[in-house]
C-alpha cells in the first residue's frame, strides 16, 4: 500500500530547541501510520544560529525529508507561511499540507484529529482554540480584537493558523495575494471551501510567547487589511451618516431661529459653526477615503506564489533518509 505523504509547514523564530523537540514529536505521533512526512522551516533571520548537526544522530521512522528555508530578511509571522506555501508548491508535491507553529502550542498530537477531518470533508480544516493556556490580559485583548472584526466586517475569525489544506488546493491557496498579509483571513475571505473544528491550545515547549500587545494590535491590523474595501465602505457610510445628521441639526437650528417664536441661546451660533466644521471634516473624510480605494485599485497586486523566492537566502537539508 501507497503511504500517503503530508508536508508540515512552520515558521521558526531563534527557537531551534523547539522545532527539534517539534520534529521528534511528530515522528512519534505519525508513527505506525500510512504516512510519511516533510517538515519545512522557514527560518524568519533568526537572529540566533542553529547547530549544523540538529537532525545528525536522528532515525526518523515517518520523516523522511527536513527543509530550512532561510530568509534575507524578518518579515513577519503571516508572510514566513505564505514564503513556505509558495516553496513548496514550486518544487514539491503531497497530499495533504499542515500549517503550525513550532513553539508547542499547536500540538503534534492533534495531527491525525486534523488529517481525519480534512480527509473526510476535502476542505481546508482549520483548528478553532477550545481551552486556551494564555494570561488573562491577552485573552481579553484577543476577545476584542475578534469582536471589532465581526462589527467591522461582518465576519468571524474564529480560528489561527494550524490547518490542514489538502494538496490539490495549494495551489489556489499560494496565489491569494491575501495571504501575504494575513493567512487565516486570507483563506476565510477567499471562499474556498473550510471547515473547523475545535482544538485545544498546547503549552509551549519553552520561553514565553513573543505576542506581546503591540505584535497583537499588528496582526490584528494585517486581519483587517484582507477586508480593506469592506471596511472603506463601511467607513463611507458611517461618514455619510454624520454628514447627513449635521445638515438635519443645521436646518433644525435654523427653522428654529427663523420660523418659530422660540428663544435661541446666545451659544446656537457657536453650535452652527460646530456642526458645520463636523460636516467639513466628514466630507474631507469621505473623499479621502473614496481617493484611498480608486487609488489601491491601481496599485500592482503580490502574490505569493510569483514573489517568494525574492526574500529567500537560501534552503539547506538539514535531515534526509536514505
Amino acid at each position: 500500500m501507497k503511504k500517503k505523504h503530508i508536508a508540515i509547514i512552520t515558521p521558526v523564530f531563534n527557537d531551534w530547541t523547539s522545532f527539534r523537540q517539534l520534529v521528534n514529536e511528530i515522528d512519534e505521533v505519525l508513527a505506525g501510520t500510512a504516512l510519511e512526512a516533510t517538515v519545512i522551516a522557514i527560518d524568519d533571520s533568526s537572529t540566533q544560529s542553529y547547530e549544523q548537526s540538529l537532525f545528525v544522530t536522528e532515525k526518523f521512522r515517518v520523516i523522511r525529508r527536513v527543509e530550512i528555508i532561510h530568509l534575507a530578511r524578518n518579515s513577519g509571522h503571516q508572510r514566513a507561511i505564505a514564503i513556505g506555501l509558495s516553496y513548496f508548491e514550486r518544487g514539491h508535491k503531497a497530499d495533504h499540507i499542515i500549517v503550525m507553529d513550532a513553539d508547542g502550542e499547536d500540538r503534534p498530537s492533534d495531527l491525525k484529529t486534523l488529517l481525519d477531518q480534512q480527509i473526510k470533508t476535502n476542505e481546508i480544516v482549520f483548528a478553532k482554540r477550545g481551552q486556551r493556556k494564555e494570561g488573562g490580559a491577552f485573552q481579553l485583548f484577543n476577545r476584542i480584537y475578534r469582536l471589532l472584526f465581526v462589527i467591522l466586517t461582518g465576519r468571524q475569525i474564529p480560528f489561527g493558523n494550524f490547518c490542514a489544506i489538502p494538496g490539490h488546493q495549494l495551489r489556489q491557496v499560494v496565489f491569494l495575494p491575501e495571504i501575504w498579509s494575513h493567512f487565516a483571513a486570507g483563506i476565510l475571505r477567499s471562499g474556498l471551501p473550510q471547515s473547523v473544528i475545535t482544538i485545544d491550545r498546547g503549552e509551549r515547549y519553552q520561553g514565553k510567547s513573543k505576542m506581546n500587545f503591540v505584535a497583537l494590535v499588528m496582526h490584528g491590523l494585517s486581519a483587517f487589511a484582507v477586508y480593506t474595501d469592506i471596511l472603506s465602505v463601511r467607513m463611507m457610510l458611517l461618514t455619510l451618516i454624520v454628514i447627513a445628521a449635521t445638515v438635519v441639526g443645521a436646518g433644525v437650528l435654523v427653522y428654529i431661529r427663523y420660523f418659530t417664536p422660540l428663544a435661541i441661546p446666545g451659544w446656537a451660533t457657536t453650535v452652527g459653526f460646530g456642526l458645520f466644521m463636523i460636516m467639513l471634516q466628514s466630507f474631507i473624510l469621505l473623499l479621502s477615503i473614496a481617493f484611498n480605494v480608486l487609488n489601491s485599485r491601481t496599485m500592482p497586486t503580490y502574490i505569493p506564489a510569483k514573489h517568494y523566492e525574492d526574500f529567500i537566502l537560501n534552503v539547506e537539508v538539514c535531515y534526509e533518509r536514505r
